[in-house]
This record gives structure tokens, sequence and C-alpha cells, in this order.
């Protein structure tokens, strides 16, 4: 039988912390993953596109997701604030990145 795992959102700052966004959400989408899940990143998005692409490709990841995950600072950001809206109005699970770090880690097969 085949357990299916969560699949999760990362939504946070980026544009406004250009400089050091993807080290966080690369930090994020391990802690996520060693819990277990399938992480969906929009900070491996290639730069150069527009805000509204960014957020049309958010949005359809966002639908493909069962939760999302809020990184620290997501409050300050209005497409986090935009997208964590949306996750709640459409049911997805909101959760912050501190909550998933404190979750026992899953273990799936030998793997960890």
């Amino acid at each position: 039988m085949r357990i299916r795992k969560i699949v999760s959102y990362l939504s946070g700052p980026i544009s406004s912390n250009m400089s050091g966004y993807k080290a966080e959400f690369r930090e994020a989408q391990e802690i996520a993953e060693r819990k277990g899940r399938v992480v969906l990143n929009p900070a491996m998005l290639p730069i150069g596109l527009t805000e509204p692409d960014y957020m049309r490709i958010s949005f359809a990841m966002l639908e493909a997701a069962d939760e999302i995950i809020l990184l620290p600072g997501w409050e300050r950001s209005d497409g986090a604030k935009l997208e964590a809206a949306y996750a709640e109005r459409i049911g997805k699970r909101c959760r912050k990145l501190e909550q998933i770090a404190e979750e026992p880690t899953r273990f799936i097969g030998n793997r960890r």
C-alpha cells in the first residue's frame, strides 16, 4: 500500500528580501521534507517574470497543495498575505513553519 505524502506550498517574503529569500525558502523546504512532505517552492521560479505572472504560477502551485506553510515575516508580504487568505478561503490548512518544525519526523521506508 502506498501512502500519499502531504503536499505543502511555501509562502513568505520574496521581493522585500531579494538577498536572502532563496536561502530561507531552501531551509524551510528542507525542514518540511524532513517531516515527510512534498514541497512546492516558489523561490525556485526564475527571476524576470512580472508580479502578476508570479502570482498566477503561485496560485496554481497552491491549488495543487494540501496546505500552505507560512515562513517568518509572511505577514509583512502583500503576496504572502494574499496567498494565505486564498488558501484559507479554499479550505487549505494554514501552518506556520515553526509548527512544522516541531512535528515528529516521519519515517518513510528506510529513510528519515
